[in-house]
């Protein structure tokens, strides 16, 4: 029987079945070479294996009805889902981005700090002996770019905790 023919045999049961008509027979066979061939022929010629194959019943309204919720649910499931996604990637762009920005900083401060180490016009003070010392405003902008690199540092593990947490 031609292959044409099967496919033909098998697409009018399942036609039928479907159409409410009474349910026709549908056999699977089994060829020496290994093909599977669907007839409604109960032996088919050359055949190593034969047998009946039931058909399922068409799904119920309710059956339909259940399913397609089922896929409505998974559909506001899997949105739901991105959206959550979505934030988290948000989240871990901005704690990155924060965490850059506070790397930075304290690379700023640790270098004003070594630049500042150096005295500038005006932070020295002339002595009686004719020397000159390091005045108090000298002293001030140490402690300041020595605060600017605690703070940096401080706001560089605040940046490290958030982006951990946003893992």
């Amino acid at each position: 029987m031609p292959l044409a023919r099967h496919f033909a045999c098998l697409a009018a049961a399942l036609l039928g079945t479907s159409m409410g008509a009474a349910a026709q027979q549908i056999y699977k066979h089994v060829l020496p070479d290994g093909r599977i061939i669907y007839s409604d022929q109960p032996q088919e010629p050359g055949a190593a294996k034969s047998k009946a194959v039931e058909l399922p019943a068409s799904p119920s309204q309710n059956d339909k009805e259940k399913a397609q919720q089922r896929a409505d649910d998974n559909k506001q499931k899997r949105q739901e889902l991105e959206q959550r996604l979505k934030a988290k990637r948000d989240q871990l762009e901005a704690a990155d981005r924060s965490l850059e920005a506070a790397r930075k900083a304290l690379a700023d401060a640790e270098a004003n700090l070594e630049r500042g180490r150096e005295s500038q016009p005006g932070d020295r003070t002339g002595t009686a002996g004719g020397g000159a010392r390091l005045n108090d405003r000298y002293f001030e902008r140490q402690a300041e770019n020595e605060r600017a690199v605690a703070e940096a540092r401080k706001a560089l593990e605040e940046a490290q905790r958030a982006r951990a947490e946003a893992r």
